[in-house]
Order: structure tokens, then sequence, then C-alpha cells
């Protein structure tokens, strides 16, 4: 169990080194796809994600973290192959269903691995605090790969893909070392991915506490990814070059490790009833901050998201886990994943409408003024599930 936990850093590392997260869109530019066939794309891919998270998270559950993260690993490799290969819509479509698989599989297997594995050593209370490093890792590997991937499309996109295959496998290779942590089980009942799914969804609905979370962290993690993609063309409507928001992204990229690394020594400090208010608080402000300012003011407003981005991972995964039973652990996280899928369907394009009729200034205002009820509404339930003490929480 302690060399699950060393060989989750390095997992996470190479699983995040997407090489091609940033390039995919020119990508397939090149390749002579239209945007709203792009646009169509990225539609299938959410879909993909939203029908199979729960599915997937169960599959962990039942058969095990380890295949899980296996399988997902070789479908990510393949889905980097069809990239390579594919000259068709029709090609490129079946490639990010299966990426979108690939991701279904990690989204709550990784997670759980980690915390499985200390609750095995007895050291569930470290967990934010190691979860915090590896997300510090995670936020390094990204920006790394945003740098890596844009040299080598300028050289040639098909390097791009290869090195994202070759990664894949690293990444697999790495994987095929953990040891599965043991889940009880009730011994006469016989589990499959329908009762699993069941069984989790009661649990959510026995818990409410755990679901209100997952709301509040989809919603802020929404804001913050809204933030991050619509930030790129903000800054250039502000002229500033593509090299000064390569750094202005990189530098944020940074930051968000930082407070990743450290989120537990926050959390440590601050009582669970003070961080639930202040990390929407402060991804409103970033909003407004989008919204009536210009230059190096907006830079600092947009490193607010990021400083949001970072912190929030950590802490709401522990507040999440330390709820949930292990043989629940991965479904539940997966549902985690689909909130967050289903808000992006939804709440991605319709600011993407707004800001094409109202540009991105007033886009970022009606954001936030839409956000100040939602957070307000979900702190008010979360309030009366909670006693802001720690004694009470844990409980």
């Amino acid at each position: 169990m302690i060399k699950n936990i060393k060989i989750s850093y390095i997992y996470n590392f190479l699983m995040s080194f997407n090489i091609t997260s940033a390039i995919w869109v020119l990508y397939l530019s090149h390749k002579g796809l239209n945007l709203i066939e792009i646009g169509m794309l990225e539609s299938i891919f959410h879909i993909t994600g939203f029908l199979f998270e729960m599915p997937t998270g169960a599959i962990a559950d039942i058969w095990g973290r380890k295949f899980s993260i296996i399988v997902g690993r070789v479908l990510s490799a393949v889905s980097a192959l069809l990239m390579i290969f594919s000259n068709s819509f029709f090609g490129f479509a079946i490639s990010f269903v299966i990426s979108a698989l690939s991701f279904n599989l990690n989204s709550g297997s990784a997670e759980s691995m980690i915390y499985d594995s200390l609750k095995q050593l007895d050291r569930e209370g470290e967990y934010n605090k190691i979860y915090g490093s590896i997300s510090f890792f995670i936020e390094i590997a990204q920006t790394m790969a945003i740098l890596f991937g844009g040299i080598l499309s300028d050289i040639r996109f098909i390097y791009a893909y290869i090195l994202a295959v070759c990664i894949d496998m690293c990444a697999l290779s790495v994987a095929s070392y953990y040891k599965e942590p043991p889940i009880e089980r009730e011994k006469e009942k016989k589990y499959t991915l329908l009762k699993q799914v069941k069984e989790s969804i009661g649990v959510l609905n026995a818990k409410r506490i755990v679901l209100l979370f997952i709301l509040l962290y989809a919603f802020i993690s929404t804001i913050d990814a809204t933030i991050f993609f619509y930030g790129q063309k903000h800054f250039e409507n502000m002229h500033f070059s593509k090299t000064q928001i390569a750094i202005i992204f990189a530098c944020n990229g940074i930051v968000s490790a930082i407070f990743a690394k450290y989120a537990y020594a926050i959390q440590n400090k601050l009582k669970v009833g003070k961080i639930i208010i202040l990390l929407p608080f402060i991804d409103v402000l970033a909003l407004v901050g989008l919204a009536f300012t210009t230059g190096y003011v907006s830079i600092l407003a947009f490193t607010l998201s990021a400083i949001v981005n970072g912190f929030s991972g950590p802490i709401f995964s522990d507040y999440i886990n330390s709820f949930i039973e292990s043989q629940h652990r991965a479904t539940i996280l997966s549902f985690n994943s689909l909130v967050y899928s289903m808000s992006m369907i939804f709440f991605f394009p319709f600011a993407g409408f707004l800001g094409e009729s109202l540009g991105l200034y007033k886009t970022f205002g009606i954001i936030a003024l839409a956000m100040i009820p939602i957070f307000t509404l979900i702190i008010c339930k979360l309030k009366n599930k909670i006693h802001f003490t720690e004694e009470d929480f844990c409980k």
C-alpha cells in the first residue's frame, strides 16, 4: 500500500502530461475539419463521458481500480493512434469516444487507489496532504504538456501524437506495479454493474451532504474551466501577444500547482464552513475582475481563478472521500465527474454563445451574477447539513 502511494506520484504525472490538450483543435483544422465539425466532436466527447461515467466507476468498484486504470491507458493510446491515422470525421469521432472512455475509466479509479491504500494503512488523515502533493505534480505536468505540445506542433503535429502514445505506454507500465487495495464486501451479494450503480445512487440519496459537495465542486470547476478556456481569447482581444498569453497561462499553472500542494495546510487552519464560502466568493471576484478590468489587473483576476482551481481539487476530494465507503468509492467519484461533465455540456456552449453575441467582458459579468444565487443556495443547504466545527464535520 505504501508502494501504491509512491507509484501514484509517477502515474498521475504521466497521465496528466497530455501533450495534445492544447493543440487538438489546430490539428483537426489542419486535417481539414471546420469549426462546426470540431465543435461536434467536443460534444461527442462530453456526451460519451456523461453516459459512461458511472458505469466505468462501477467497473472499478467491481473488478478493481488497477484493472480500470490499465484499460484506460490502453484506450488512451488507441485514441491517439486513431488521431494519427484517421482522415475523416467518422474516424475522429471514434477516437473521441474512446478518449472519453479512457478518461471515464481513470476519473474515479486513480483517486480511489490513493484513498483506499491510505485507508489500509490507517492514514486517511494524511490524504489531503498527499493528494495535494500529487495535484501539484498534475498541474506541473499539464503546464509542461502545453509548452511541449506547442513546440512539437510547430515542427510537425504528428510528433506530438506519437509522443502521446509513448507517454501512455509509460503510464501503463507504471500502473502495472499497483497493488489492488482489498475492499470489504457483503459475501452473499452478487455485484453487477447495474446493482453497483443503484447502490451508489442510494448512498448519495442517504448522504445528501456528499451530493451537495459534489454540486458545489462541479460549479466551481466549471467556472474555472470557462475562465481558463475563454481567457485565451479574452487576452487576445486585449492585444496580448501569443507569447505573452503562453507566459500568463504557464505562470498561472505554477500558481495553481503551489496552492494544490499546500491546500492541506490552509484546510487545517480554516474550518469547512469558511472554505465553502471563501472559494465561491473568490471565483465570483475573479469573474467580476475579468468583466470590469483590463491589462495587468485582469491578469490578477485570472490568477484568482487559478488559485481556486489548485486549492479546490484536494480539498473537495478529501471532503467527499471522507463520507463514502470503499465499495462505492470509484462509482461515486465517477458521479462527481459526471456532474461536472453535465455542467460543462450546458454551461460552456452557453458562455460561448454569450461571448460571441455580447463580448467576453459582459459574458464574465453575466456569469458572475448568475452564479451568486446558485452558490448561495448550495452553501445554505450545506450549512444545514454540517456544523462549523471540525468535530461535527468529521461525524
